[in-house]
């Protein structure tokens, strides 16, 4: 290709201005949006290249990474805000609540032994407080007979982990406890040269499964156990391993592993270990390799790469895929999706009966790509995505891939073709939450509301967030940043609404802040004891 003329270059570059400044419509890819121009690939000089990359990462990025984490579209409701009971699904709704204080502004009573808030807190369908369990709500989950699973402990400071997984009753005792550590013997320097040790306990972070449901939200017949068999959980780890060909920077890697009920551990996958199944471009393994994002930081010498930042993970369960001949979707077989990334994937549990592949490969995977001329173009450009998962037999829906589309952003490459490697390289000012066919990668579902309604909200939360499909074909999102919860139906119509009133406190000005929620799910009426008496456990 011949270099673009100087008058050439001006216009590219004021055309690119003007697009990345450009989001009235809420429409903001840099490409694989469906029906949008696609900006083809160019060879441009280098002073076209270096004053582009440079402008759009000095000026832009900043703009919106500013605007991003500053948005806020809950309005000045908060509590139950919307309720139809001939549409809504009835039940209780547990919150995942992040936020330190109570409705009222003041702290949540904490036990030290336990080292958290009141984060897992169950309202009725009124919005009253029901039950509060001192687990993290990062997330919580609630099984039959009002048990709740969450973490309780700090890991490794500034890394968003726990440094357990417990199982407490409905009156908050403690009945089953995991916590083995992952790095029990690395020990590392502080930011004066110590050596200290590396010991942040399980590192259990964003997600965990207990056997008996795949996914961690209701399903009919499949009642995930409450004294007994196994558990999946997500964990952090540092590889020990030489990783110096994936990146420069030590990695903040991921771990999924199973153990039984006495904490014998059953099964583990490692991340990094089947980098070259990820299926990145040559520019997205450059900017893996030089560039550092996400992670915390132990003292000042301990940078991480945070390179995938999985956030979900769950079983596929009993679906109609694998009952129709494809062995991609066992029931046994482990979706995750990676924030950073912008990729989901499923792991095999088995070898393949016709050796395509063994236990631990990658069979299934979209992203990180969504360029046209990949399959999963046609879905649209995937965002730092949260909670991918398969809709569990038993709802409207099973077998399709549901997942939190955030928006924001995420990814590894360029900007443009022939730009230097960076991290993030994608944006978009609003969420989605998608369903679609993991076979023949067509769209079923999508709630998404582009620009601001007549109440000035519009649908976006870059972070955290969630979806669960509900028994009676209705959709409960929660739209994590905000700390709103809310049921819609197939055609779109919001039928229940609540807006977390549990603010957070700026410790330096003060001033009170969105409550957010981690993930909501809600939970059948039979699933929580009526006239309880507690006692606590001495």
């Amino acid at each position: 290709m011949r270099k673009l003329s100087n008058t050439l270059s001006v216009l590219l570059f004021l055309m690119i201005s003007t697009i990345l400044f450009s989001t009235v419509d809420g429409n903001c890819f840099w490409y694989g949006d469906p029906g949008d121009p696609i900006i083809p690939y160019y060879e441009p000089s280098d002073d076209v290249v270096r004053p582009l990359h440079d402008y759009i990462h000095n000026n832009v990025y900043p703009r919106l990474t500013y605007a991003f984490l500053t948005f806020d579209n809950r309005g000045t409701d908060r509590g139950l805000t919307v309720y139809d009971k001939s549409k809504a699904y009835d039940g209780y709704t547990l919150l995942g609540s992040l936020a330190p204080v109570d409705e009222n502004g003041l702290p949540w009573e904490l036990d030290n032994s336990v080292g958290r808030p009141y984060s897992a807190i169950l309202i009725d369908m009124e919005g009253n407080i029901v039950n509060k369990w001192q687990v993290a709500g990062f997330p919580a989950k609630m099984l039959p007979g009002g048990y709740v699973m969450g973490g309780v402990g700090t890991g490794v400071p500034g890394h968003l982990e726990d440094r357990a997984l417990v199982q407490q009753d409905w009156c908050g005792n403690e009945v089953w406890r995991y916590e083995a550590s992952v790095d029990p013997d690395k020990e590392i320097e502080d930011e004066d040269g110590n050596i200290i040790k590396f010991d942040g306990g399980l590192r259990m972070h964003h997600d965990f499964q207990r056997e008996g449901n795949p996914v961690g939200y209701y399903a009919p017949g499949m009642h995930a156990n409450t004294d007994g068999g196994k558990t999946l959980i997500l964990i952090h780890d540092d590889p020990d391993e030489d990783t110096s060909h994936i990146s420069n920077f030590p990695l903040e890697d991921d771990a999924i592993r199973e153990v039984d009920w006495e904490g014998n551990v059953i099964w583990e996958w490692h991340p990094y270990e089947h980098f070259d199944e990820c299926g990145f471009s040559d520019i997205a393994k450059e900017a893996i390799m030089t560039i550092q994002s996400g992670a915390g930081i132990i003292g000042a010498t301990f940078p991480e790469n945070d390179w995938q930042h999985i956030n979900a993970v769950s079983y596929l369960g009993p679906n109609r895929w694998y009952r129709n001949g494809d062995e991609r979707f066992h029931p046994d077989n482990i979706i995750w999706d990676g924030r950073t990334s912008n990729m989901t994937a499923i792991v095999a549990r088995y070898d393949d009966p016709e050796g395509r592949w063994q236990s631990g490969d990658i069979v299934w995977k979209i992203g990180p790509d969504f360029v046209p001329g990949t399959k999963e173009h046609r879905l649209g450009q995937i965002i730092g995505q949260h909670m991918a998962h398969m809709i569990p037999q038993g709802l409207p829906g099973e077998g399709n891939i549901l997942m939190f589309d955030n928006g924001g952003l995420a990814g590894w490459g360029s900007y443009f073709p022939g730009l230097p490697p960076m991290y993030p390289t994608v944006f978009r000012d609003y969420s989605r939450v998608i369903e679609f066919n993991p076979v023949t990668m067509e769209m079923e579902w999508e709630y998404v509301l582009k620009t601001p309604n007549e109440d000035g909200r519009k649908f976006f939360s870059w972070f955290i967030s969630g979806a669960q499909r509900l028994k009676n074909g209705n959709t409960m999102i929660t739209e994590g940043s905000t700390g709103r919860v809310f049921e819609v139906t197939q055609k779109g119509e919001i039928v229940w609404e609540y807006i977390s009133p549990f603010g957070s406190i700026n410790e330096q000005t003060g001033l009170s802040g969105p409550g957010m929620v981690y993930r909501a799910y809600r939970v059948p009426k039979g699933w929580v004891p009526q006239n309880a008496k507690c006692e606590k456990q001495k």
